[in-house]
């Protein structure tokens, strides 16, 4: 894959794999943008099994005056583990926590940006003081995973080799129940690519894992700043929870882009960008 064309023009990138929890390998991509940045340096971590294509926008816009970390998290093939390990929320935190040491972050001003899964990751190793940004950005994080029982039931049963043949069901039931097709079809073409990319093993055993998670009892230990990006339109991630959890943030301030399309738009960094250039200590 041409990692160039997520960068901007002038920006220099670098990939490797950088050392999680567990003795795992994650594989990271270092954007650097052309000329010195005026923000933080910010860590990236994208949702469940989610694919670099689906912000490609967002970063060809970030890196023309952000330093940035794109971070595959363990659920994802990219990582290397010598054996499985845990995929839980709790285990996504302790790498985090572990790359931030690697790049000797802890001690500095750094931003935590996340979306969905990524997101819930941040908030939850916030609330355990595993990490302290100097702010958190987040796009749809979930306070929990809903999905009906029998889809467990269904991803239980099924070996990972047999996970090819449900997808269909999977991309029509995702397309039917959490999709609006009239609003934002490319959030569905998004998703689906990212089924199909993602390792059938792992896939099952985290989405097994992030089914019994909830979140709402931690959010009041955390009081860092956080922004989070939302859409009203976008039912995959839950609009009335994404406000409720603004609601028992401390310090949070909440912003509704109507549509998932819109939360990965160069809109959502051009407002970024101009929140962090207001507030004098980010």
């Amino acid at each position: 894959m041409d990692l160039s064309r997520f960068s901007a023009e002038g920006a220099s990138f670098s990939t490797g794999w950088v050392p999680g929890a567990d003795n795992i390998k994650l594989f990271e991509i270092h954007y650097r943008p052309a000329n010195p940045s005026p923000f933080p340096p910010l860590i990236f971590l994208p949702g469940w099994v989610s694919i670099i294509d689906s912000w490609e926008n967002v970063l060809k816009e970030m890196t023309k005056d952000f330093e940035i970390y794109y971070l595959e998290t363990r659920e994802k093939g990219s990582a290397k583990h010598l054996i499985e390990q845990e995929l839980n929320i709790a285990a996504l935190g302790d790498d985090l926590s572990s790359v931030l040491d690697y790049h000797n972050l802890f001690d500095k001003p750094y931003i935590l940006f996340g979306s969905s899964l990524g997101g819930t990751v941040i908030l939850d190793a916030m609330s355990q003081l595993k990490v302290s940004p100097t702010m958190a950005v987040l796009i749809g994080p979930n306070a929990e995973f809903q999905a009906p029982r029998y889809w467990l039931w269904i991803i239980r049963m099924v070996p990972p080799i047999l996970l090819d043949f449900i997808k269909p069901l999977a991309k029509w039931y995702m397309k039917k129940k959490y999709i609006n097709m009239e609003v934002d079809p490319k959030q569905y073409e998004k998703y689906a690519r990212a089924l199909d990319q993602g390792n059938p093993g792992r896939m099952k055993r985290s989405a097994l894992s992030f089914s019994k998670y909830k979140i709402w009892e931690k959010l009041d230990n955390i009081h860092q700043k956080v922004l989070i990006f939302t859409g009203s339109q976008d039912v995959m991630h839950g609009y009335d929870n994404t406000v409720k959890m603004a609601e028992l943030l401390p310090n949070c301030k909440l912003i509704d882009l109507v549509t998932n399309a819109s939360t990965h738009s160069v809109e959502m960094v051009k407002q970024l960008r101009s929140l962090l250039k207001e507030d004098a200590n980010v």
